[in-house]
């Protein structure tokens, strides 16, 4: 049985099976980090607009009326921050909502073109007035999933045919707006598009680190797949094997059972000390889940969704584990667990009813409570022992900062 249990695990079909699966989830993966990191910066887009516009309106020429119109009309793009913020732009909504931030570009490049002074449009070598306004949207555009990545020729030929029409249009503006088109505003044309290519550029940059993180967390999965894989082969199921061949022996079988409950505890605490926050509530019933039967709990705190930084919750878990394991090595039956948590501090006291011990243990660099201490005295606290009679037994008392020190981040 066992023998063949390996051969299964080993079967091309069965690890090849996962790593197919990721390869089809890395288009959705990293259509969703994109579009997630587009719902984090979208609201950027209108300060940058409502700034380009704004120095459009002190820098470049334009009436003194017109002017006015261009400055309420940058100061008009703080309207649409707080929309963008709550991921309600065109990029986040997606769809044909992207349609309107096109438009919008379109619509202000023109407005600039035809409130400008008569014959001084796109006259500056530096490019047209207000032209890089529209520059949020090429680099939006450039790495935003609005095509699969199956079809990015033409998606690449598309985007760069967009370019090419917007390099136009300032052309046409400038035409229109000054009635001919001369070698000046067809330098200055250029030297706008030049700015919205570099746009378009910084935008495919960000798309390749938005499919980085994408293969980067197929990874983390895909290693985290093999690992539990394993775990269940090695531990539950050779166990279940075993249990299966003792069925007629239920001593045995208990202890089997008992054995591998403690396994699998062991494995979720290592999953909750994988977090960065860990759920101190979740943490406290998986290690007094392991001394069931060898210690009467006769009170536990109540946490509720109470979670830590990583560090502050690995010390926890050792702590419970080395205190509840001291309490059942040295003879205690029951232990109480308390835990206070104010002034920004975890206080967690374990009593037990055993014979007790010296406080000067603590010093022993031989034991385990001594590393302890060290380990807590790392983090900002530490470790003691309150004074007991012979009918209280041990009283020791953790005492832990909740904020990690600068130094262990």
């Amino acid at each position: 049985m066992a023998s063949g249990a390996v051969d299964k695990v080993n079967s091309p079909q069965t690890t090849l099976q996962p790593r197919n699966r990721s390869l089809r989830d890395n288009e959705e993966l990293t259509r969703a980090t994109t579009k997630y990191m587009v719902g984090t910066l979208e609201w950027a887009a209108p300060i940058f607009q409502g700034v380009t516009v704004f120095a459009s309106g002190v820098y470049d020429p334009y009436t003194d009326h017109s002017r006015t119109i261009v400055l309420g009309l940058a100061l008009a793009h703080l309207l649409l921050i707080p929309a963008y913020a709550r991921g309600f732009g065109p990029f986040a909504r997606g769809g044909w909502w992207m349609t309107w931030c096109v438009l919008q570009c379109l619509s202000v490049n023109a407005v600039l073109a035809t409130l400008s002074r008569e014959g001084t449009y796109a006259n500056v070598i530096l490019g047209v007035p207000g032209s890089i306004y529209s520059a949020t949207l090429w680099l939006f555009l450039a790495f935003y999933p609005w095509l699969p990545p199956s079809r990015i020729r033409l998606r690449v030929l598309f985007e760069w045919l967009l370019l090419s029409s917007y390099y136009a249009y300032f052309l046409v503006l400038a035409w229109l707006k000054n009635g001919e088109l001369t070698w000046l505003n067809v330098k200055s044309a250029g030297m706008s598009f030049l700015w919205l290519l570099i746009g378009y550029l910084f935008g495919k940059a960000i798309g390749k680190m938005c499919v980085a993180a994408a293969q980067k967390q197929l990874e983390v999965q895909q290693q985290n797949f093999e690992e539990f894989f394993a775990f269940l082969h090695s531990h539950v199921k050779s166990s279940i094997a075993a249990i299966r061949m003792d069925l007629g022996d239920p001593l045995r079988v208990r202890e089997k059972l008992d054995e591998l409950e403690k396994t699998i505890s062991s494995y979720r605490v290592e999953l909750l000390l994988a977090q960065e926050q860990v759920p101190l509530a979740a943490l406290f019933s998986e290690r007094i889940r392991t001394f069931t039967g060898i210690l009467e709990v006769t009170g536990t705190p109540r946490l509720g969704a109470l979670t830590v930084a990583r560090p502050i919750g690995v010390l926890v878990g050792r702590a419970l584990g080395d205190l509840l394991k001291n309490a059942a090595k040295y003879g205690a039956t029951a232990v109480q667990i308390s835990c206070d948590i104010s002034d920004g501090k975890i206080c967690l006291e374990i009593a037990d009813n055993g014979p007790g011990f010296p406080a000067e243990v603590l010093d022993d660099d031989t034991r385990s409570l001594h590393r302890l201490r060290l380990a807590t005295r790392d983090l900002g606290g530490d470790l003691t022992m309150r004074p007991r009679d012979k009918e209280t037994g041990a009283v020791l008392i953790l005492v832990v900062p909740l904020r990690v020190p600068e130094a262990i981040k």
